[in-house]
């Protein structure tokens, strides 16, 4: 009895020792993956913290890019990361930009004339229609003109690209006059309603950059139109503390996801 007591009990002590040997092993094993995935974690929420940063301080939001740059110094020092937030913070002292900053608030130029379109479509249309052959503007026509002055009158640090359209027989050259008559008789009604010539830039698309492609009457009306484009919100270029505090004009919306291509490079002068 003793001796099966003692044969079971010796058993028992294998099975444990082959048990823990297992999982030092294991340990031995997965510890290097574990303190790698921790690093890249690590590194990548370094690498967020700062893009998250840059993009702060390209949407003008100073103390929330300060913010989050410190952070990156204070939980990653010595990292690459840290080195790139101190780099931004002192030129953000200095009054300057880095190359980072300068292509992110490129991008975030580009991203809110994105928004300023949207807002412009929605919130008074972008575009007039004329008749057949005709350069001047109808009662329904003038009346959009002036909403689209008033919106404009309230956004100064927007500029703008009048084209326009013809579809109207005649020629490409007859097309290229007209149309520049409907751009220019939109400019002039623009300024009349108070927005400076300075803001406004005339093109004339003569039959290019068709709305509708197809024929008849009802697709060459649509193509008989003066488009209102927004072209540029403008910044400075300085990080001081007013351009900082500026923020969307009113009845700005969410970043377009997709973006329309600049009808503006499409057409001739």
């Amino acid at each position: 009895m003793r001796r099966r007591y003692s044969m079971l009990k010796l058993r028992t002590s294998n099975v444990s020792a082959g048990v823990l040997c297992v999982v030092l092993g294991l340990m031995a094993v997965l510890a290097p993956r574990v303190f790698a995935q921790n690093q890249a974690a690590d590194s990548e929420t370094a690498a967020e913290l700062v893009e998250d940063g840059l993009d702060a301080l390209s949407d003008h939001a100073e103390e929330s890019g300060r913010r989050l740059l410190a952070r990156v110094i204070n939980d990653f020092p010595g990292s690459a990361e840290a080195f790139r937030a101190k780099r931004a913070l002192a030129a953000l002292d200095r009054g300057e930009s880095t190359p980072e900053e300068r292509a992110a608030i490129k991008a975030g130029l580009a991203e809110r004339a994105a928004e300023y379109r949207r807002a412009f479509l929605l919130d008074v249309g972008d575009r007039v229609f004329f008749a057949e052959n005709s350069a001047i503007l109808g009662g329904r026509a003038r009346s959009i003109v002036e909403r689209q002055a008033h919106w404009l009158t309230a956004r100064p640090d927007v500029t703008i690209v009048v084209i326009g359209r013809a579809d109207d027989g005649g020629g490409r050259s007859a097309a290229e006059i007209l149309s520049l008559q409907r751009a220019q008789v939109v400019r002039d009604r623009l300024i009349e309603a108070g927005i400076a010539e300075s803001r406004i830039e005339v093109k004339a698309a003569g039959e290019a950059d068709r709305l509708a492609i197809c024929d008849g009457p009802m697709c060459q009306a649509q193509n008989r139109n003066a488009e209102v484009f927004i072209k540029e919100w403008h910044f400075d270029g300085n990080w001081s503390k007013s351009a900082m505090s500026g923020s969307p004009a009113k009845g700005s919306v969410s970043p377009v996801s997709v973006r329309r291509a600049d009808p503006a490079d499409s057409v001739s002068q």
